[in-house]
């Protein structure tokens, strides 16, 4: 049982006395009342800890798994395969927790008045088929010079998410988790 204590304190300010004087009181929680909490239980049960078994992430407090891909909400091994397979095109932008990656517009050296941007998305943190999507922009240039829209035969779209796919599981395999 711990009880507060009555202070008194004095003090000269200015000349003028003053006079600070506390009451205690019971600091026993009650029969169906939990104890209050420190100052540092409070902030490690609203926010975590840094370091530890848990860790701060966005004002939550999460356990800490090392095998786990924190902070990915995609598919860790599509999201690598991804990656690899596009990595011939300059990347605009790739953005892992959306699961989005965006390359720059990008011409084959022996087909330099058609260019190609894709777009891969991983869908979902599930190693399966349906999880990537591909998009691919095609633009041929015009006798002008200007860049025209062009139709992509949709084998090359399933291709691409094939070759993706096939990647995705050897990283996987080579990662020791059938």
């Amino acid at each position: 049982m711990r009880k507060g204590n009555i202070f008194l304190a004095a003090t000269l300010i200015g000349g003028m006395p003053l006079l600070l004087v506390g009451c205690g009181t019971d600091l026993t929680p009650q029969e169906g009342q939990q104890a209050p909490l420190g100052r540092e239980e409070t902030r490690k049960t609203n926010f975590g800890k840094l370091f530890g078994d848990d860790f701060l992430f966005f004002g939550e407090s999460k356990k800490f798994d090392s095998n786990a891909t924190t902070g990915m909400r995609v598919n860790p091994y599509l999201w690598q395969a991804s990656l690899d397979v596009l990595s011939f095109i300059p990347l605009a932008s790739a953005d892992a927790n959306g699961g989005i990656i965006i390359t720059e517009w990008y011409s084959a050296p022996q087909k330099l008045a058609e260019r190609v941007k894709v777009i891969a998305r991983v869908n979902d943190r599930q190693l399966r088929a349906d999880a990537i999507t591909i998009i691919i922009h095609k633009q041929i240039r015009s006798k002008n010079g200007e860049w025209v829209n062009a139709a992509v035969e949709p084998s090359v779209v399933t291709d691409m998410e094939d070759i993706i796919l096939t990647k995705a599981r050897q990283l996987k395999v080579r990662a020791g988790q059938k």
